[in-house]
């Protein structure tokens, strides 16, 4: 008898913790699956063999020489991991008094010089991005401003709210110290080129958190449900219908409930509904994002950015 007890306490068991069993069983896979995907993602060989391995173009003269060196091997390490090519190019020459006109050549510019280096991680003019900052101020006023030019998978992933992370983060440094606000660019890069969209909120690890996250909730869920019904099991095991009944046999009386009254009350639930706020954005003078576009040389580019 208690053999048989304990075989159908099993067999509930199984069932009822099939689904949990299901749930981990996928998280596994997926988080396994994950870790191999990342592990081959960032074995990927660069496969652009015609462009130049220089990244640094300093041609206002801006950085020390130790700088340049530091910022080439960062900018080294960052390709490797977001696969895309990464430029820095300085000037200090005069792009034009008017916003458009400012903004049209400092575009012609980064695109053609991006283009002219047939730059591209997984191909001439494949995924990368080149920031172009120009420092030029006379008499007649500041041109001072950068413009993100991007290619490939930057450029669908890149949009204004991208472009405006990359040129704050940069702006925040760009006047004490240039070296800090490039690496500072070249890290936003990294991360856009890396995570994608889901870059916005910059963990290094968000994916492997939360899919261990879904096996430790789903894994301490099961635990608890088996200790609830092994004290229930237990209970079964222990006290049976027939244990305090002399022979084992209980006796089955005939019982019927009566419904005596039913009393039902209506409330009525209030439900509001208001407009929620959005969030607002940040206006920058003398600047824009040109998104989608074909450059001089015929190869697409989005990209924008902004005076200082």
């Amino acid at each position: 008898m208690d053999k048989e007890i304990r075989k159908e306490a099993i067999r509930k068991y199984l069932r009822y913790f099939m689904i949990w069993f299901i749930i981990t069983g996928i998280v596994v896979v997926l988080l396994l699956g994950t870790v191999l995907f990342k592990t081959m993602q960032s074995n990927l060989p660069r496969l652009n063999t015609v462009s130049p391995q220089e990244r640094v173009y300093d041609y206002a003269d801006v950085l020390t020489d130790r700088e340049e060196e530091e910022l080439r091997a960062a900018i080294a390490e960052a390709e490797k991991q977001s696969h895309a090519d990464i430029i820095i190019v300085t000037l200090n020459e005069p792009m034009g008094v008017s916003d458009s006109t400012w903004e049209w050549n400092m575009m012609n510019y980064a695109d053609d010089f991006y283009d002219d280096g047939k730059y591209g991680w997984n191909k001439a003019y494949g995924d990368g991005a080149l920031l172009l900052d120009n420092w030029y101020e006379d008499a007649g006023g500041s041109q001072k401003g950068s413009w993100l030019s991007t290619s490939g998978k930057m450029e669908d992933i890149i949009g204004r709210w991208e472009e405006n992370q990359v040129l704050d983060e940069m702006y925040e440094y760009i006047d004490s110290n240039p070296y800090r606000a490039y690496l500072a660019a070249v890290t936003r890069l990294r991360d856009f080129g890396r995570y994608g969209a889901t870059s916005r909120g910059y963990g290094e690890n968000d994916t492997y958190s939360g899919l261990l996250g879904a096996l430790v909730i789903s894994t301490i869920v099961a635990v608890c449900y088996f200790v609830k019904n092994l004290t229930q099991i237990k209970a079964k095991d222990t006290t049976l219908a027939s244990t305090y009944v002399e022979g084992g046999v209980p006796a089955v009386r005939s019982r019927s409930d009566e419904f005596l009254r039913k009393s039902v009350t209506s409330h009525r639930i209030e439900s509001s509904s208001g407009g929620g706020g959005g969030g607002g954005s940040r206006s920058h003078s003398g600047g824009g994002s040109h998104g989608h576009h074909t450059s001089s040389g015929g190869h697409s580019h989005g990209g924008g950015g902004r005076r200082r």
